[in-house]
């Protein structure tokens, strides 16, 4: 008797906490750096997000729309400020070139491959503050298109998940034509860990996650249609995750 009443128990509860059959579990992003509120000084502001039942698909970018995958784009006070197909976005960049000491408002939203909003998402939103005398501005070096590692440092010790900062000089970092047509001196660039790619970027940020030992990781510049950008150089680092 106690059996069966536990098996009813289990049965309900069940169907209480599972969706009806056919249900679509809706995605979701969150930011989780900054903190709402914080204040930030230096010269970049990162954000780092969290994604739930998305796939985020970076070579997806400008295709048809697939169910469940895409990137995400990041507002600064309503106006547009970048595309990520990983975890992490920095601004200012060439899409939001400056941000004024004050107060401001950050919003994360899913994007489907064609650049359509993911029906149903759930979007995240915070405030952060920039301190006074900390105006923040971006402009890439001029010269010959490149690309350079700048953290992490060749031969460094890092944890399994790292924050790879670049510096781009030459190049415009184009975040609303990825996966277009090749216009010359615009795109995006790539992170490779072990000749294998790990994400793209139109900001000075990417992120990747390692298993423990040694690893080479390289940077270089892409065009909007995904073709490398000839004569540019590239850049690599070697690591060990501890």
């Amino acid at each position: 008797m106690h059996r069966i009443l536990a098996f009813v128990i289990m049965a309900v509860l069940l169907t209480l906490v599972m969706p009806p059959a056919g249900a679509q579990i809706s995605s979701s992003i969150q930011i989780v750096s900054p903190r709402n509120d914080a204040t930030i000084s230096g010269s970049q502001v990162v954000v780092e997000v969290r994604v739930q039942n998305f796939y985020l698909n970076p070579l997806s970018i400008g295709k048809p729309a697939r169910p469940g995958e895409g990137y995400w784009e990041v507002y600064v006070d309503g106006k547009f400020a970048g595309v990520s197909a990983d975890e992490v976005v920095s601004f200012p960049n060439d899409a939001l070139p400056a941000l004024e000491p004050g107060r401001h408002s950050v919003k994360a939203e899913l994007r489907n491959n064609d650049h359509t909003p993911v029906a149903g998402a759930e979007s995240s939103e915070i405030s952060i503050n920039i301190a006074a005398k900390s105006a923040m501005r971006y402009t890439s070096a001029s010269g010959q298109p490149g690309i350079k590692i700048m953290v992490p440092h060749n031969r460094s010790s890092v944890s399994p998940y790292l924050i790879v900062w670049v510096k781009i000089k030459g190049f415009k970092e184009q975040a609303k034509a990825v996966g277009t047509a090749a216009k010359a001196g615009e795109g995006y660039w790539r992170l490779y860990v072990d000749g294998r790619m790990a994400g793209i970027s139109t900001s000075s940020v990417a992120d990747i996650q390692m298993t423990r030992g040694k690893h080479v990781l390289g940077a270089s510049l892409r065009n909007n249609d995904h073709t490398p950008v000839r004569g540019a150089s590239s850049d690599q680092v070697t690591v060990t995750v501890h």
